[in-house]
């Protein structure tokens, strides 16, 4: 069973200034400081609230020589973020010197990072606890980001995509969850603050095991299967080409810090630690 979204990640050009943004402006916190396990010159960053709960988390891969994206069809789009009922008026005046673009609407309020991430958001009667409320920021526990509410699709395929949610996903549509018709037919192209995929939290390990299972039965393509250390995760692709991630909510990012000290070294798993000394060469030569 679909629980929710487990993370969002997309691209940044610059590893350094969207940890600032995240982690100083948006006062998120940088829960787990690693690389893509696919491709390990590439820095993986993941943001969250203090414990780094699935459901929280934004993350983002660096491409420092990233080009602007293009969306024209078949992209993600918003990303939702819930905050406490009273707290716009405290994050418009907050973000008002960090960001080039911010409207204020009745639905929320709108802005974009420096990558042209676009983010709303959204006043809900919820609070943080106190527990998974971030401490090395300013930013009151009261006003802070709670969770991901939920996404923008622009698709081609309005109704493959329901379907696919409802038949495969299980999903009935979230109130945040906006499928949006694109009729450009122009093509789309990645870029800064382009997300890559949406990951759902898809329970245990063993969970996601049947997950993949049911995928194959379905005929799904399925683009990876695999252990991350941190999560399994399953991806596949829905009918208009964007990519999904179904992922276990365990065994989580203390795996190998604790909570206390999480995104404070660079972070391997297991099967990566061989390789440290070249990893973190690499990744020095990137920063440079």
């Amino acid at each position: 069973m679909i629980t929710g979204i487990h993370h969002v990640s997309a691209f940044t050009k610059s590893a350094a200034e969207n940890r600032a943004f995240y982690t100083e402006v948006l006062g998120l916190r940088l829960v787990k400081n690693t690389v893509n396990q696919n491709n390990t010159r590439m820095r993986h960053l993941f943001y969250g609230d203090y414990r780094g709960n699935p459901g929280t988390l934004l993350t983002f891969f660096e491409i420092k020589r990233l080009g602007r994206a293009r969306r024209e069809h078949d992209f993600y789009g918003t990303t939702y973020l819930a905050v406490p009922n009273g707290a716009l008026d405290f994050w418009e005046e907050r973000l008002t010197p960090h960001v080039t673009e911010m409207e204020r609407t009745s639905a929320g309020l709108v802005f974009e990072d420096a990558d042209s991430f676009r983010i709303m958001l959204v006043e809900t009667d919820e609070l943080i606890l106190a527990e998974n409320a971030t401490r090395h920021t300013d930013i009151p526990a009261a006003k802070q980001v709670i969770r991901i509410l939920g996404i923008d699709w622009h698709v081609r395929d309005t109704e493959r995509l329901a379907d696919f949610m409802k038949q495969f996903l299980r999903m009935e549509p979230e109130p945040f969850t906006h499928v949006i018709p694109s009729v450009s037919e122009a093509k789309t192209r990645m870029g800064r603050g382009s997300i890559d995929h949406v990951a759902y939290r898809g329970g245990t390990k063993a969970d996601v095991a049947k997950w993949h299972q049911r995928a194959v039965d379905a005929g799904l393509e399925i683009a990876e299967f695999v252990d991350r250390a941190y999560f399994t995760s399953l991806y596949v692709r829905e009918p208009n080409g964007l990519m999904i991630e179904i992922a276990s909510d365990t065994p989580g990012f203390a795996i190998d810090e604790t909570v206390e000290t999480l995104g404070e070294t660079l972070a391997l798993p297991p099967f990566l630690e061989d390789k440290r000394v070249n990893i973190e060469s690499n990744l020095k030569e990137n920063d440079k």
